[in-house]
């Protein structure tokens, strides 16, 4: 009775997981463009003398509608950051804010991504002529801008649209729009960006607006010094810290390492210093970087910053990261230093990680580590790792705890060659552990011959 009723929730996770498929492709027929100059013809232009006088003609327009409309104008775009850019693939930082997402580096064949056809659009009450909502658009993207209309302010000289900007962060509640604003402003190609921003950081009460334009002023470079005072400032709010380590690491500004370096010595926050190493695995600066996070990982007394270096060695694609995680995995006494190694192996694309699993998951004296190998060998694509979980899920001697993993990282893998040894496994494995585990995945991989299995199975017990 047990067994049917497994058999009855796994049907119902199959039909879940079948009723809502996500995939790639989906998200990708949203890539829609046109020219710059196709999506301002659509608009409706208003003139003025400047972008204020511009913006009173668009509410008199607006107002016979009484409608909710966009105000929108251009300005001078900050070099090396793509807004809402159509790419599929994509290596660096992406940012979410509203229907703005900020893109911080390259294709996966190195080209900055990058947007110069990039406006400002306010979107106002017409009433009261409130803004309701502020974006930052891609303008060779096509949209429907919900259907409002447009009112197209041409392009604003820098100043007149930082300081327009500016008193929209002072002026507004402690809300989004506020937050957008300073985006608006960092997105600007100028020199007084940086000043403006760290006004925000030390004069505004809210938390956010102080956090993003910490993030930004990193971005924009030359802030190094400010930054690090924040980090070293105890009486600083703690998060706000960690942001300021995080933007030295994402400057392109030379001895950014040096000054992390600087930090990690002199701070005695824990977590602050844990930022530090994060930090670090972000910079440009990688040689540098990678014998700073190496010192640490390897020693540092403290196991939780030793783990947290462990981790971003990972992001290191270099075969001597490989090679220096290997060593730590064997020479660190500390399970979870060692567990930090196991992911950060797991990260990098050597061929040789996949022999490192295969040793730690046949033998290593710890259970959790050698279920971590089988996870990550599960992760990697490849007819050794997949021949090699398929032995040891249908294996008579092996340790049961070990083939449940084996058979849960199996389930992870491609329905075409995981689907019909699962339905094997549930069928004939000797283990009721491991069963239940197989009939669990093939609940969950939403697979037709999944199904049928069940059927067949729940119609014999009839």
């Amino acid at each position: 009775m047990r067994h049917s009723l497994l058999l009855i929730f796994a049907l119902v996770g199959i039909a879940c997981a079948s009723g809502t498929p996500t995939t790639v492709a989906a998200a990708d027929d949203d890539l829609k463009t046109q020219s710059p100059t196709t999506t301002i013809q659509s608009f409706t232009a208003v003139e003025g003398a400047d972008l204020m006088a511009r913006l009173d003609a668009a509410q008199a327009k607006a107002r016979a509608r009484q409608t909710p409309y966009w105000s929108a104008y251009t300005f001078d775009v900050r070099p090396g950051v793509g807004v809402d850019p159509a790419i599929r693939d994509f290596n660096g930082s992406i940012n979410t804010m509203g229907d703005t997402t900020v893109f911080i580096g390259t294709t996966p064949g190195g080209v900055t991504v990058e947007t110069r056809n990039l406006a400002i659009f306010l979107l106002r009450d017409s009433a009261s002529n409130q803004i309701t909502r502020m974006e930052i658009y891609n303008l060779e993207r096509k949209r429907e801008y919900s259907g409002y209309p447009v009112y197209w302010l041409g392009r604003a000289n820098n100043e007149e649209s930082l300081n327009y900007l500016r008193a929209i962060v002072a002026a507004a509640p402690l809300d989004m729009l506020s937050e957008r604003a300073v985006l608006g402003i960092a997105l600007h190609d100028d020199s007084r960006v940086g000043g403006m921003l760290k006004t925000f950081i030390s004069t505004s009460p809210n938390q956010h607006i102080r956090s993003s334009s910490v993030y930004w002023l990193g971005l924009v470079g030359g802030e190094q010094t400010f930054l690090a005072s924040l980090v070293r400032n105890e009486t600083e709010d703690i998060k706000l810290r960690r942001a300021a380590a995080h933007a030295i690491g994402q400057s392109h500004d030379r001895g950014a390492i040096a000054t992390l370096q600087d930090l990690y010595g002199s701070v005695k926050d824990v977590e602050v210093r844990r930022s530090v190493i994060s930090a670090a695995g972000n910079s440009v600066e990688e040689q540098q970087a990678f014998t700073f996070v190496l010192g640490v990982a390897k020693n540092d007394a403290d196991w939780e910053s030793r783990a947290a270096a462990v981790r971003q060695l990972g992001h290191f694609q270099r075969e001597d990261a490989v090679d220096e995680l290997m060593k730590i995995y064997k020479n660190d006494a500390n399970v979870e230093v060692k567990r930090a190694a196991l992911r950060a192996l797991g990260e990098t694309k050597s061929a040789r990680v996949e022999d490192k699993l295969f040793e730690v998951a046949r033998g290593d004296e710890s259970m959790e580590l050698r279920r971590q190998a089988i996870r990550l060998l599960g992760e990697r694509v490849g007819k050794r790792s997949f021949d090699f979980l398929s032995t040891t899920a249908q294996s008579t001697d092996a340790n049961a705890e070990v083939q449940v993993q084996a058979v849960r990282a199996i389930g992870e893998r491609h329905a075409e060659e995981s689907v019909p040894l699962l339905i094997k496994i549930a069928k004939t494995h000797p283990n009721q552990m491991v069963r239940k585990q197989a009939i669990r995945s093939l609940g969950e991989s939403g697979d037709p011959r999944a199904v049928e299995f069940f059927k067949e199975v729940l119609m014999k017990q009839e």
